[in-house]
């Protein structure tokens, strides 16, 4: 089929302009008819020496940079600080993320993703830096409002940048190499708290100097990403013609394209109003997330109430860090060899509600290790974000669609990290054992909402199977080409969801 042939099925340019990007590079290719390149082992490593790295390195910064709070809590930030007003800095910050997120979801995908990706992170690390010069609880305030800001493009450009290269099951294992990086960003956090406190200057104190060293090293990186990193797959400088074409073809079998530059409203409203997994999927992330809300801020002061010193406290976020790379890869690799999401993110619930029984039956000082143990098992329904950013990727199709699903979903993650510190309120220290109990509720409770969703998802692939018919949309576009004229799941009933 040729281009005009392609241009008469699809309507006029107006009409073209709406579907994918990928779809108008084919169309200028004239690839109809012409046999694919081979995407072989070489061009999928080599896809992962050049994106990989840039995936993986955002996401350690936003985790560390947004976490430096917690660890400078072991520093001396406090001091100065009253009541709440601690809790308020971790919640003001998700308070921000959330005002932000569907306007971050809007410009990525109507603007030039890798750029606009990259100017916020160079703002957010001058904003970092400037923590150094706060001195009072007001300016604390605004910096942590504009970080919460800026940080709110970061996790929607990095998984908008993975759905573009690879299939389902390698989108599985590469957002699980990504994803550990929190736990990465977790032990260098702690590694940097624990060294800065140290570092005594006349004019800066150790958690001051902590913020401007980090800030300053992720202008630096924004700075690489906005020469290096591409858009998307048709301007990936790294990629020649045929290594373009050949990627596209790879992950054709996705049915969820690339990326479009046209923000549409009826997939807003399908994603509102007649999408069955829309709310279930929320409500999942806003309760299996409270417990990363509330540990992300506390768990250095959780553990200074065992009776460890500001030194340890700091040195045993280390073992946290590697837990939450061990938990977040096996789990990842499983479902990208087997599938089988609903039942490996449900169990990973299990270990935090022991967890969390746990704490709240040891004694606080005098079984310290018991107490570390049970904490660190916490984060096992922490690391359940990293499976529902899978499913979100690899079960919605249509790009305004998946951009405002992963939108919501880390307005949900925000809810929950901003209700999280907040629990702990200083009246109850050192015992917390308000926030203790919400932890376990809200841990429980996840382990059938998960499961409900894979009930739903299994009676609708099976629904779909029946169903040989067509459906109006996809019988009037060419067969060869459906995947790239950016349809959602509902209008493409080719589409199978991963149970």
């Amino acid at each position: 089929m040729g281009t005009d042939e392609w241009t008469e099925s699809i309507g006029e340019k107006s009409d073209i302009e709406q579907c994918d990007v990928a779809y108008e590079y084919l169309v200028q290719r004239r690839m109809g008819d012409e046999s694919p390149t081979e995407f072989d082992a070489g061009l999928r490593r080599k896809i992962d020496i050049w994106i990989m790295p840039f995936l993986c390195m955002i996401y350690f910064l936003q985790f560390l940079d947004k976490t430096l709070l917690n660890y400078s809590a072991a520093m001396g930030i406090k001091k100065g600080l009253k009541g709440n007003e601690f809790s308020n800095l971790g919640t003001i910050f998700y308070a921000s993320y959330i005002f932000a997120e569907p306007f971050m979801s809007y410009v990525l995908q109507t603007k030039r993703l890798a750029k606009s990706l990259s100017v916020c992170i160079i703002l957010w690390g001058v904003v970092l830096a400037a923590h150094a010069a706060c001195k009072t609880y007001a300016s604390l305030m605004i910096v942590r409002t504009l970080l919460g800001i800026l940080e709110s493009s970061s996790a929607l450009g990095v998984i908008a940048i993975g759905n573009m290269y690879y299939t389902k099951s390698e989108q599985a294992s590469r957002i699980g190499y990504w994803s550990v990086h929190s736990g990465t960003a977790t032990m260098a956090g702690a590694l940097l708290s624990f060294a800065f406190q140290h570092v005594r200057t006349t004019r800066f104190v150790s958690w001051q100097i902590l913020f401007l060293v980090v800030g300053l090293a992720t202008v630096l990186f924004g700075v690489v990403a906005w020469f290096y990193l591409p858009d998307n797959v048709t301007n990936a400088w790294f990629l020649d013609d045929d290594e373009k074409m050949a990627t596209l073809e790879h992950i054709r079998g996705n049915l969820t394209g690339t990326e479009s530059k046209t923000c549409k409203r009826s997939q807003v409203y399908e994603l509102f109003f007649r999408d069955k997994f829309t709310w279930p999927m929320l409500l999942l992330t806003a309760t299996s997330q409270i417990v990363t809300g509330a540990i992300g801020t506390f768990s250095v002061t959780i553990i200074g109430t065992f009776g460890f010193n500001s030194y340890v406290s700091a040195l045993v976020q280390i073992p946290l860090g590697a837990i939450i790379v061990i938990i977040i890869l096996i789990v990842t690799q499983l479902v990208s060899y087997f599938g089988n999401i609903t039942i490996i993110m449900a169990s990973m619930f299990v270990p935090s509600v022991i967890g969390a029984i746990a704490m709240l039956c040891l004694d606080l000082t005098k079984q310290k290790v018991g107490n570390l143990l049970s904490l660190y098992l916490l984060y096992s329904g922490s690391c359940a974000i990293s499976l529902i950013y899978v499913w979100n990727t690899v079960n919605t199709a249509g790009h305004t669609k998946r951009m405002l699903r992963n939108a919501l979903t880390m307005i949900c993650f925000s809810l929950s990290s901003l209700l999280g510190p907040q629990m702990f309120r200083a009246s109850e220290f050192p015992h917390y054992t308000s926030a203790k109990i919400a932890i376990l509720v809200t841990q429980a409770v996840s382990i059938p909402l998960a499961l409900g969703i894979g009930y739903i998802t299994k009676k609708e692939n099976y629904r779909r199977d029946c169903n040989s018919q067509q459906s109006e949309t996809q019988s009037s576009v060419p067969t060869k080409e459906f995947e790239f004229l950016d349809l959602t799941d509902n209008e493409n009933s080719h589409f199978r969801y991963l149970i």
